[in-house]
């Protein structure tokens, strides 16, 4: 019997906007509609897509508690590559509730973008510290020296292209971080191939959603604080659960531009996938 992975990017050719992959249609009927471009409503609504969504906040908020001892963190990355699995390949109105007899499942699946979240912050460093150092020095050296102008000039450009090195080098991390979690494999974090190909691809929509993301985070905050700052105990599970549907529609949409799906293919599919209702 011949397998159709059902988060293989999409062949050319389509029937009625459903893709096929060697002529034999690869989604179950009415489960495929592509995403080409960043859905702000779906990613504001994302959290409360499920009777169950209170409880979900609830165990996001557990999650940051447990923070501070690292455990918490991975659970929160196992648990949410897990949604954004279930939120790619289409607007389903499918979330996944937090269970607790998955522990070990999220623990592991989230271990994996954990462990290259810490790799990349070297890297991160080196890249804005060096020439956000040299900028100040050489800047600093300049202004000292009665050359204000000259001094200004070096500060700004110093500051541009550090920011522009930092973008660059921020997504290239989170394409990392995205393989390994969703693809469920540590290896995948490595896989230049495929990190090369998304900042390629990707990078423009990455930073521009990154920065909508951004902003919707500070409004989430603000509006938290109006609300005798007892709504702030919730920001960051919303942020963080907005977060999993964002990264799935980064992930649908760098697929959509022909790069390789993330996830590994499978023998079966999650029946509760299946049973998604596509949003017209």
């Amino acid at each position: 019997m011949q397998f159709n992975d059902p988060f293989a990017p999409p062949s050319m050719a389509a029937s009625q906007g459903m893709p096929y992959q060697g002529g034999v249609q690869a989604y179950p009927d009415g489960y495929y509609q592509p995403i080409e471009s960043f859905d702000l409503n779906r990613m504001l609504a994302a959290p409360f897509k499920s009777p169950n969504w209170l409880t979900n906040l609830l165990w996001m908020f557990v999650c940051d508690l447990l923070a501070s001892v690292f455990i918490g963190n991975i659970i929160k990355f196992g648990y949410l590559a897990e949604v954004a699995e279930a939120r790619s390949g289409g607007r389903s109105e499918h979330w996944p509730d937090f269970t607790w007899d998955r522990f070990s499942e999220y623990l592991m699946r989230g271990l994996w973008p954990f462990l290259w979240s810490l790799i990349w912050v070297l890297p991160l460093i080196v890249v804005v510290g060096i020439p956000l150092g040299t900028t100040i020095g050489l800047s600093s050296l300049l202004m000292n020296n009665s050359n204000e102008v000259p001094g200004a000039i070096v500060l700004v450009t110093g500051v541009v292209v550090t920011i522009a090195v930092y973008c660059c080098v921020l997504v290239a991390m989170s394409a990392s971080m995205m393989h390994a979690a969703l693809g469920n494999d540590f290896m995948k974090g490595a896989d230049m191939g495929w990190i090369r190909s998304y900042v390629a691809k990707m990078w423009r929509t990455t930073i521009w959603t990154g920065f909508v993301f951004l902003l919707v985070g500070i409004a989430v905050n603000i509006a938290g604080m109006l609300f005798f700052c007892i709504g702030i105990l919730i920001t960051s599970p919303i942020m963080s659960m907005m977060a999993a549907d964002w990264v799935s529609q980064l992930h649908d949409i760098f697929v959509s531009r022909g790069g390789m799906t993330a996830y590994a293919a499978r023998q079966d599919l999650d029946p509760t996938i299946i049973e998604a209702q596509v949003i017209l």
